[in-house]
């Protein structure tokens, strides 16, 4: 079976690129004949190791580029660019033949010439992000006048999904938001990159709490600076750890320092072994403001720790079963995730136990169990 994967580009390491390069990897490895097609790569290097049996390429229609030139311009190479791009797929996948391609929303504004090019092949689509945040409207959510006329046109470019066979989803709560617009959906959870053999069991004695994530207003980690400084005179002997970068970097770095956090809360590069940094830790705390489906959280649960986290749409609540594996707390709500944070430094045999059970609950997103579901789903039309 030949399986075309169509991104923008595979440049950068984040989340959606790492779980597609897992998947592809996968179905490559299990003898599936998987391509990867990007649009606007340019000279970056792939983000992630493929397969050497992966086929990868460019279709070098370079979208990125026109933001450099005058409205005008700008809109005449913009739909010079969408025609390349139509004739550039059209006639690869001519060549090719493949049997199902599977895009992006990342790429909506090309979706209706993905979803109309000539070919048997099923077309699926993945959302990786939850719905609301993909709309152009959520930046005017705070501007009414402007939001509502955003919002037509986010309702006339989400109509497009429907025109696909079938929109895989991550969390169930997402599901629900998007069948607004189409009714074939499907909620697949993204697999755990790593699902670690052994881990170092926990004694309870640790004092650090780790954190991990782009550094940018999505993951909140301005409310969890705050609500670390409402009790940290409670809890002298502990600190955080957070591993990231991103555009707030700096923002934040002077916000520990406002709150004389600077030995407390200590902000580090992204690590390739952050693993066994989680293992170094007594839990973990998501403090995003929206997710997709948060995969940091699954990562700390396979290592054996328990995770605090804002109930914020989509993705916590399908992980984390709470009072049992791990603390859910109203989504943006400080005050309860500092307590909530205080509970789990102070409650330490629960913790242990939290973390024993994280660690089995997390298994249903292993790898191979989750990729089932899309040979299945890849499958079905055979029967």
């Amino acid at each position: 079976m030949k399986i075309v994967y169509i991104l923008k580009s595979f440049a950068i390491k984040a989340g959606t690129e790492r779980v597609i390069s897992d998947k592809m990897n996968f179905l490559a490895e299990q003898g599936y004949e998987v391509t990867l097609v990007t649009y606007e790569q340019g000279y970056h290097p792939k983000a992630y190791n493929l397969n050497p049996s992966i086929n990868y390429f460019d279709l070098n229609t370079r979208f990125f580029e026109i933001g450099k030139y005058g409205f005008f311009k700008r809109m005449k190479m913009y739909w010079q660019l969408r025609h390349q791009f139509r004739i550039r797929l059209q006639h690869f996948l001519d060549e090719l033949q493949p049997d199902v391609i599977i895009s992006t929303t990342y790429s909506m504004n090309l979706l209706d010439i993905i979803l109309s090019i000539k070919t048997n092949a099923r077309k699926i689509i993945e959302s990786h992000v939850a719905c609301y945040t993909e709309k152009k409207s959520y930046g005017y959510r705070n501007k009414p006048v402007l939001h509502y006329i955003v919002n037509i046109y986010d309702n006339w470019m989400f109509k497009k999904v429907a025109k696909a066979e079938l929109l895989v989803v991550l969390t169930t709560g997402d599901a629900s938001d998007w069948q607004k617009y189409t009714s074939c959906v499907r909620v697949i959870p993204n697999p755990l990159t790593v699902y670690p053999q052994n881990v170092l069991r926990h004694d309870g004695s640790g004092h650090r709490i780790i954190c991990v994530g782009r550094l940018q207003e999505q993951k909140g980690f301005d409310m969890l600076i705050d609500a670390f400084a409402l009790i940290a005179n409670k809890c002298l002997d502990w600190k955080i750890d957070i591993y990231g970068d991103g555009p707030d970097k700096q923002q934040l770095i002077e916000k520990i320092k406002n709150n004389n956090m600077d030995n407390r809360i200590v902000i580090n590069p992204p690590t390739n072994i952050i693993y066994e940094e989680y293992q170094k830790s007594e839990f973990f705390v998501l403090s995003s403001r929206f997710e997709g489906f948060p995969l940091v959280l699954g990562e700390a649960m396979s290592c054996g720790i328990p995770c605090v986290a804002f109930n914020c749409k989509y993705g916590p609540e399908d992980i984390i079963r709470n009072n049992k594996n791990g603390l859910l707390v109203e989504n943006g709500n400080i005050k309860e995730l500092s307590e909530k944070i205080l509970w789990m430094i102070e409650h330490v045999n629960e913790r242990l136990r939290m973390g024993q059970i994280a660690r089995e609950d997390i298994q249903k997103y292993k790898k191979e169990i989750v990729m089932q579901k899309w040979i299945d789903l890849f499958d079905a039309r055979k029967n």
